[in-house]
């Protein structure tokens, strides 16, 4: 059963009883869900359905324009009777006799009219507004897909981050039962006689110290949580829930710093989309200076005249139209000056757009690189405080260590499982961080992450 379906019903049990139902999500499908329900990508999916229509909008200027008219006319001009009477074709020698024009009465006319425009020549306004559309319905769908990469790396970030909070919950929760074997035993030694009062007191303390990181680590599960249902765009009242899995390593790829800057010199959509937004702002201000150049219109007539509606009396005319602005106070040339500078604004953009992409790469890499270095000698330490809580706990079942000793390396083992918590929580973020960074990050290819999706 998808997401939608396990969604629709968990909100039916939801209205129907009152109670919230956590909805589980794998990696995967939080990502789908974010991409269909996170606000940013809905803008996005808006910004790309504008830059459409603006493109349809461009490219109607150059099609024919046709209209139907309807007009009724009441006068007692006599060029207005005159007029009627030649636009029925029923003028007569008794019409022009002088009284008949001086004093013609009332004289009822109605004019059906059909117009048909066509712009023949607009000096390339027509053809440049048509780019500029264009360029910025590009500009419109890679900034969407780059925005889709930032939802990506947003997502996965906060899934393993409630993935690591609750692995971390486990290492506290491990932590606590440890501390409390270590207090009930001291108290029944106590008890028997066997050791000082300090020591149960001192195992009492460590217990108390272990349930509220405990408590502290549940409370970093629901803000972990939390996070993961902001960045999907989860809607108020929607449970979020993962499954149950251990951060495991990624599998990192061997390439170097290098290869991951050309990569991302050359997939980062928003560099394409900066530069079709500055083609767009120049085929712009093309147009605009084109609106001063000669223009040529093509303009036909066809009108029907009668004193009651009816497609009688018709009279036609064909036309054309040459015409061409000879002072606009600058209104044109300013405009295209404008447009012009807000290009050349963005060519500086883009500029400081690669800057901050390399920027951005080199950390998440660097990041990656010293979070792989420190797993390694995490994992490491783990092994070793295994081995030192053993030898101690022996050691000090003979009697020959304090109690401090062993709480010393109860404190250490929960540390460096903490430790390799936070390197494995590292790597998934910095790796999602840096295909984020390089422009390669999508849906199909989420699983090269190595992450369970």
């Amino acid at each position: 059963m998808g997401w939608f379906w396990r969604t629709l019903f968990a909100a039916l049990l939801v209205g129907s009883t009152g109670v919230a139902f956590a909805q589980t999500f794998t990696l995967r499908e939080a990502v789908d869900f974010a991409l269909q329900h996170n606000s940013t990508a809905a803008i996005a999916r808006s910004k790309v359905a504008a830059a459409q229509d603006a493109t349809r909008a461009a490219r109607s200027q150059d099609r024919p324009r046709a209209a139907v008219s309807y007009g009724y006319l009441w006068s007692n001009d006599p060029l207005a009777a005159l007029s009627a009477e030649l636009e029925r074709r029923q003028v007569t020698a008794a019409d022009f006799a002088p009284d008949a024009l001086n004093h013609p009465g009332t004289t009822r006319l109605g004019t059906t009219t059909l117009s048909l425009s066509w712009p023949l020549y607009m000096g390339g306004a027509i053809r440049d507004a048509i780019r500029a559309g264009r360029f910025g319905q590009k500009a419109a769908q890679l900034a969407a897909q780059r925005t889709t990469q930032r939802i990506i790396t947003n997502v996965v970030q906060a899934y393993e981050g409630l993935v690591m909070a609750k692995a971390a919950t486990e290492v506290a929760r491990k932590a606590m039962m440890t501390a409390t074997h270590r207090a009930d035993t001291t108290q029944h030694l106590y008890i028997r006689g066997r050791i000082v009062h300090s020591d149960a007191l001192a195992a009492s303390v460590n217990l108390g110290v272990n349930k509220a990181l405990l408590a502290e680590a549940q409370g970093d599960v629901a803000t972990a949580t939390e996070n993961l249902a902001l960045a999907m765009g989860a809607p108020s009242g929607l449970v979020i829930a993962i499954p149950d899995r251990s951060l495991g390593p990624v599998v990192l790829p061997r390439k170097g710093l290098a290869d991951y800057l050309n990569e991302a010199q050359s997939h980062r959509p928003d560099i394409e989309a900066l530069r079709a937004q500055a083609r767009a702002m120049r085929a712009q201000a093309r147009a605009a200076r084109a609106q001063s150049s000669v223009h040529v219109m093509l303009t036909t007539q066809s009108q029907w005249f009668s004193q009651t509606p009816a497609l009688r009396n018709n009279a036609w005319t064909v036309g054309a139209v040459i015409s061409k602005s000879l002072y606009d106070g600058h209104h044109n040339r300013d405009r295209a000056d404008v447009l012009q500078e807000q290009a050349t604004q963005l060519d500086e953009q883009l500029a400081g757009l690669r800057s901050r992409i390399r920027y951005s790469v080199t950390v998440a890499y660097e990041n990656m690189q010293t979070a792989e270095t420190r797993y390694e000698l995490a994992r490491a330490n783990v092994i070793a405080a295994r081995h030192a809580v053993a030898l101690v706990r022996v050691r000090y079942g003979e009697g020959r260590t304090i109690l401090l000793d062993l709480l010393s390396t109860d404190q250490s083992l929960a540390q460096a499982r903490e430790a390799k918590l936070g390197a494995l929580y590292a790597l998934a973020i910095n790796r999602a961080a840096l295909e984020g960074a390089c422009g390669t990050l999508s849906v199909d290819t989420l699983a090269s992450l190595g992450l369970p999706s």
